[in-house]
C-alpha cells in the first residue's frame, strides 16, 4: 500500500504492470521493472519525436501485450474453462472518445483493435465482432495458451478459486507538453473467472481521460467498478480539486472499504499521482526520456 506524487510540465508518461503481478518475487518484479523501462525509454524518444499520442499509448500496450510477463495479450490468465478472453481500451482525452474490446476470445493484442475502433461508429466489441476486426486487421487468431498460464490454470484446479486473483492488468497515461492527455489499459482478466466474465478495463470504471486528467486503474475488477474509480477521480478534478487531493481522497475511500486496486493518474499541468492498496504495483514515471521514479521491490 503507497502512494507517490510529482509533476513535470513536458512529456510525461506513466505506465503499470498492475496490482497484483504473476510472479511476484524480487526476480520476478525486477524482470517487469526492466521490461517497464524499455518501453517507456522508447515511447519517450517517440514523444519526443512529435509521434501522436495515440500512437505512444499504442505501443506501450502492444508491447506489453506481446511479454508473457503480464496479464495481458499472449501473457493473459485463463478463465474457469480454460480459454483465455482480453480486454483493452483507450480514451483519448482531447476528444473524449472512449473505445475498447471486451471479453474477446482468439484475440492477440486487443489494443491495436481498441485504438482502430477510436475511428469507429461501434467503438466497443466483443466476439464476434472484435474476432471480425481482428481479421480485417490481419490481426492473428489464437488461444493465447501459454505454458506457463496452463500450469497455473492446471493448478487453479486444485485451490480454493475464490481466493485466485490475478491483477497484473497493464496501464499507460500520458501527457504531451501542450497538455494533450490520454488512457490506456489490457488485460487477461482476475484467472479461473466465471467463463465470460467482463473487466473494468473494458469500462470507463478502469480507464478514462479528459482534458483535465488521465487515470488507468488495475486491481480486483468489480470492486472498481463498483466504485466508478478512474471517472471517480476525474470528476473531482474536473470540479476544481489538484490532482493530489482528489486522489488521496479516492485513496483513502478505497483503504476504508479494503478495496483491492491501484491507478496512474495525470493532469494537464502535468502532476502525476500512483496509489495502490495491494502489495506491491509496479510502475515507471518518464519525463523527457529521463526515469522520475520508478517502483522500489519490497522484499
Amino acid at each position: 500500500m503507497a502512494q507517490y506524487s510529482g509533476s513535470h510540465p513536458g512529456n510525461l508518461i506513466l505506465l503499470h504492470g498492475g496490482a497484483g503481478p504473476q510472479d511476484p518475487s524480487l526476480m520476478g518484479i525486477q524482470k517487469v521493472q526492466n521490461s517497464l523501462k524499455k518501453i517507456g525509454k522508447t515511447a519517450s524518444k517517440m514523444l519526443n519525436n512529435m509521434d501522436p499520442i495515440i500512437d505512444v499509448v499504442g505501443y506501450c500496450l502492444l508491447q506489453m501485450e506481446k511479454d508473457p510477463l503480464f496479464n495481458a495479450g499472449i501473457g493473459s490468465a485463463l478463465q474457469a474453462d480454460g480459454m483465455a478472453r482480453v480486454s483493452a481500451s483507450l480514451m483519448d482525452g482531447s476528444r473524449q472518445i472512449f473505445s475498447g474490446v471486451a471479453s474477446a476470445s482468439y484475440i492477440s493484442f486487443p489494443s491495436i483493435l481498441a485504438k482502430e475502433l477510436q475511428k469507429r461508429q461501434a467503438r466497443v466489441l466483443t466476439n464476434p465482432g472484435a474476432e471480425l476486426l481482428a481479421r480485417e486487421l490481419n490481426q492473428p487468431i489464437n488461444t493465447n495458451l501459454t505454458e506457463k498460464r496452463s500450469k497455473k490454470w492446471l493448478k487453479s484446479l486444485y485451490e480454493d478459486v475464490h481466493n485466485i486473483h490475478n491483477m497484473d492488468t497493464v496501464g499507460c497515461v500520458i501527457k504531451t507538453a501542450d497538455g494533450k492527455l490520454i488512457a490506456g489499459s489490457s488485460t487477461g482478466g482476475r484467472g479461473y473467472e466465471y467463463p465470460g466474465r467482463v473487466s473494468d478495463t473494458s469500462s470507463i470504471a478502469g480507464n478514462y481521460s479528459s482534458k483535465f486528467a488521465a487515470i488507468a486503474v488495475t486491481g480486483i475488477g468489480e470492486e472498481i467498478m463498483d466504485d466508478a474509480v478512474a471517472p471517480r477521480i476525474e470528476t473531482r478534478i474536473r470540479d476544481g480539486k489538484p490532482l493530489n487531493e482528489a486522489t488521496n481522497t479516492t485513496f483513502k475511500e478505497a483503504k476504508n472499504r479494503k478495496r483491492k486496486y491501484g491507478w496512474i493518474a495525470i493532469d494537464k499541468l502535468g502532476n502525476w499521482n500512483i496509489s495502490f492498496t495491494t502489495y506491491q504495483m509496479p510502475f515507471i514515471v518518464i519525463g523527457d526520456k529521463k526515469i522520475l521514479k520508478e517502483f522500489t521491490v519490497k522484499i
